[in-house]
């Protein structure tokens, strides 16, 4: 009778020379004793379970319950390793899932010593010598020993090398060699084709099927199984799918099939079983039919090129002349299961390359979707990307339901899109549905519990609405930034090019699915925050329109303003630097404004009405905040005054500047402080304004552009609006920068470059840049100019800075616990001489040097910045009250 030991026990030369002619008490003892051994059992492979004292158990019947072991495991472990009889039953799982072996991932694998004399090899063809280090039996290891000395043994019985096999002779007359087309030991010609391209345009499991059919032929076996092995979502190594050919019908795999299959799988080695009727652990008295019985049995194990099992195959039942299977079927079969595996690894990295690629085609369609498509109408972007899912899944019916936000356990609407035989599309949305429908109802337990459902089979659903749903796979459409569930994708109906209509949705298609509910995602979140946009850009447009209302100035002030008499320029002192608009009235500032437009002959060379020059001077003052104390219509005034008298007084500059120029500097010297709050950049920042929150930098300068050129939009203050496109372009950008140079940040980066060509005389006029370059400094050193102003009005000017200055510091203190700069600090109020004296050193008196350098018509700016510095300088020396010294 064989057992399933392995013949690998090396025997003392004395033991292999035996007498021809046995003693017969030696021979009674002998058969005795393989009598007890076969009724207690030698030590048995973990597949099989150990026969105990309620009755005899085979390969199925071990696995209709738990393994009984007969006896425990001693604490002194040497006497069980020195036993012959050693139970290896124990700690051996097995579980059967409908089609799918889950097997333990610590098999231990047991090369087990001895088989009877009677009968052929029913055994493992690897042959290993034992480690001198184990003591006793060294294959009698059970489980619990194995993985204890697991960095032992593995090496022994899994070699990272490829193992030598070395086969056992055949006996005379009772192996015979196999009669296949391949069973000469060369190379099978068949497979080599299959290998060189011959299975490209078959799938993997045609595949599998033709070799299964070649195999059953070359090594002459009644029928043949095939199971690959996969993963399972635990991590765990399981057996499926199953592929078989037979000559009997409505075969199925039995419980003993699953089981051998599994042993070899865990084990990597193959097994040859000569005689299962005459096996001690299989019984004829199994409900077995008759035709499903094993006779003899040859399992080998696949493998790929990194020694992984992949699979393994088992022919059953040796046909012809022979009864059981011989080394040369096992070593034709070990090299066709060789050959096998790197055609099935080939196959599977292809057809998983093609899947790839598949994904991505559709991955690519999905996003230019988004990307071309405009999304305000989300019922039709909705409906191209269900195309797009429908197709590469092979969908009959796509469904989309959105959540509604303010409902917790409803929809708001749906997405229909069904796909006919012909491939065309049918789509339509409700706003209805019905709670008893099997999809609803699906995606409501989706929705809950945000995880994707495949149902590959809903015969089972026996409600009237379940008719025509085969299968489905459903998905949750998330936002995750907010942990929401924007809705829920279904997919229903697939299309199986199978005969089996119940293979339902693969994995492939659910990552299709889950790349498209991304994108769904995507798509809703855009459309959300376009719609948003929208609405936010619409309340802009509102508030422009009542903000140029109110900043309008009323039509009598401008039509008094125009009715008015503009006094000359001589008459209000504008020619001179010395200016002061501190002694204006409101009526006269304004006439002031407009007579150095008048002056500059800008309504003659661009065409603008009085009327609108007018509205818009009033409508520039009263963008200004009267309640700053310096930042206000009278230093804007001021700025003004100053460009136009540099202009006036500085005749290289009315001979290289264009009107457009001089238009663009007046406007912007106007204009280069409204809306101004009192407080500098640093604090907008500091504070998080929410101005912060447009600009990175110049933040007030750029509102103050915004402020500037909602004023000259404005239908009644328009007094660009007969220029010509190209200039008007070239105006506004020559505004922007213009009140961008005020910023003394981007002065202190810029003036280098000017003090260069100034002190190297390469300005150039027909240079751009040099141009550019000069309006800046042009702005500047006008925004600047109440430090070149008379004494008198340097200290009022300088007070109100100071003001302004320390109430910033005092909010920064006060209202948001924050330490303001030394300036800002109300406490540094008596050092006011020596922050100006800093002041001048610092941006003053270098750029007034420079510039008077370059324009000789500039020098009493500098020649009155040099005389209040050395007013402050004396206050500093003689160490009077800075406040007091002010205020005098």
């Amino acid at each position: 009778m064989p057992c399933l030991h392995t013949e690998t026990q090396v025997r003392n030369p004395a033991d292999r020379e035996t007498p021809s002619h046995p003693a017969p008490e030696t021979t009674q003892r002998s058969k005795k004793k393989k009598k007890d051994e076969r009724q207690s059992g030698w030590v048995l492979p973990p597949l099989w379970s150990l026969q105990t004292k309620t009755g005899q158990r085979g390969f199925r019947k071990a696995l209709e319950g738990a393994v009984e072991i007969q006896e425990s495991w001693p604490e002194d472990h040497s006497e069980v390793f020195n036993s012959p009889r050693m139970s290896c039953g124990e700690n051996f799982r097995y579980v059967k899932m409908s089609g799918w072996v889950r097997m333990h991932p610590k098999l231990s694998m047991l090369l087990l010593g001895r088989r009877r004399d009677s009968h052929p090899p029913c055994s493992s063809s690897c042959r290993l010598e034992p480690p001198a280090t184990l003591e006793g039996p060294w294959l009698s290891l059970s489980l619990n020993q194995f993985e204890d000395c697991g960095d032992l043994v593995r090496p022994l019985l899994f070699p990272e090398s490829s193992i030598t096999h070395q086969y056992h002779q055949p006996r005379p007359g009772r192996s015979p060699c196999s009669t296949g087309p391949c069973g000469l030991g060369k190379c099978c010609d068949w497979m080599m084709g299959l290998l060189g391209g011959r299975a490209s345009h078959l799938k993997w499991q045609d595949v599998c099927h033709r070799v299964l059919v070649h195999i059953c032929d070359i090594v002459a076996a009644e029928r043949c199984c095939l199971a690959m092995t996969t993963k399972d979502e635990a991590g765990g190594q399981v057996l499926g799918p199953f592929f078989q050919t037979t000559k009997t019908q409505n075969h199925t795999h039995p419980d003993w099939e699953r089981s051998i299959m599994g042993y070899v799988v865990s084990t990597g080695w193959p097994l040859n079983i000569s005689d299962a009727y005459e096996d001690t652990r299989y019984h004829l008295n199994v409900d077995e039919p008759a035709a499903c019985r094993p006779k003899s049995i040859l399992s080998v194990p696949i493998k790929n090129q990194h020694a992984e099992v992949i699979g393994v195959v088992m022919a059953v039942n040796k046909t012809g002349p022979a009864c059981f299977f011989s080394k040369q079927d096992e070593k034709v079969l070990s090299s066709h299961a060789a050959l096998f595996g790197v055609i099935l690894e080939n196959k599977q990295l292809t057809e998983r390359l093609e899947r790839e690629c598949h994904h991505n085609q559709v991955l690519l369609e999905l996003v230019q979707l988004l990307t071309e498509h405009d999304h305000r109408c989300l019922e039709t972007l909705l409906s191209k990307l269900s195309a797009v899912i429908l197709r590469a899944s092979k969908a009959k019916l796509c469904k989309i339901f959105i959540s509604d936000q303010s409902d917790g356990e409803c929809f708001s609407w749906m997405a229909y899109e069904e796909r006919d035989d012909h491939g065309h599309s049918t789509h339509y949305c409700e706003r209805e549905f019905d709670v008893n429908e099997v999809s609803y109802m699906y995606a409501v337990r989706v929705r809950t519990s945000m995880e994707m459902l495949n149902i590959s089979n809903i015969k089972s659903v026996t409600q009237p609405m379940a008719a025509g749903v085969q299968n489905l796979i459903c998905a949750p459409i998330r936002d995750t930034q907010r942990n929401l569930v924007l809705g829920v994708c279904e997919l229903l109906n697939k299309v199986s090019t199978d005969s089996d209509e119940g293979s339902g949705f693969s994995r492939a298609d659910e990552r299709l699915l889950q790349t498209f509910v991304e994108c769904c995602a995507l798509a809703l979140c855009t459309y959300t925050v376009q719609q948003e946009a929208e609405k936010n850009l619409t309340k802009l447009t509102i508030t422009e329109e009542v903000l140029s209302y109110h900043i309008s100035a009323p039509v009598d002030e401008a039509e008094a303003l125009q009715k008015c008499t503009v006094p000359s320029a001589h008459s209000l002192g504008l020619m001179e630097f010395s200016f002061s608009e501190a002694g204006l009235s409101l009526a006269a500032s304004a006439q002031a404004a407009v007579r150095m437009f008048l002056d500059l002959d800008l309504l003659q060379n661009f065409n603008i009405e009085y009327k609108t020059l007018c509205r818009w001077v009033l409508s520039v003052r009263r963008g200004y905040r009267s309640n700053v104390a310096y930042h206000n219509w009278s230093h804007a005034l001021s700025t003004a005054h100053c460009m136009f008298a540099i202009i006036r007084r500085t005749e290289q500059l009315q001979n290289n500047l264009s009107s457009l120029e001089i238009l663009a500097l007046m406007v912007s010297a106007l204009s280069h402080d409204l809306d101004h709050r009192g407080v500098n950049n640093s604090f907008i920042h500091r504070v998080q304004q929410p101005l912060s929150r447009l600009y990175t930098h110049s933040t007030l300068e750029h509102h103050h552009i915004n402020i500037c050129l909602l004023i000259l939009n404005n239908p009644d203050t328009r007094i660009l609006c007969n220029l010509s496109s190209e200039d008007y372009k070239a105006c506004i950008e020559m505004i922007e920068k213009n009140i961008l140079a005020t910023d003394l940040t981007v002065h202190t980066q810029r003036r280098s470059e000017f003090f260069h060509l100034v002190d190297d005389q390469t300005l150039q006029w027909e240079h751009e840049e040099h141009r550019d370059l000069l309006r800046s400094v042009l702005m500047t050193a006008c925004d600047v100019c109440a430090i070149t102003k008379p004494w008198k009005e340097q200290k009022r000017i300088a007070r109100l800075v100071a003001e302004e200055f320390f109430a910033q510091g005092d909010r920064e203190k006060h209202e948001f616990n924050i330490q303001p700069d030394a300036v800002m600090d109300r406490v540094n109020s008596t050092r006011l001489a020596e922050l100006q004296v800093q002041y001048i050193d610092s941006i003053c008196s270098p750029l007034y040097g420079a510039l008077s350098s370059l324009f000789e018509s500039c020098s009493p700016l500098k020649d009155g910045c040099t005389k209040n510095r050395e007013k402050w300088q004396m206050l500093v020396e003689k160490g009077e009250e800075k406040r007091d010294a002010v205020k005098e």
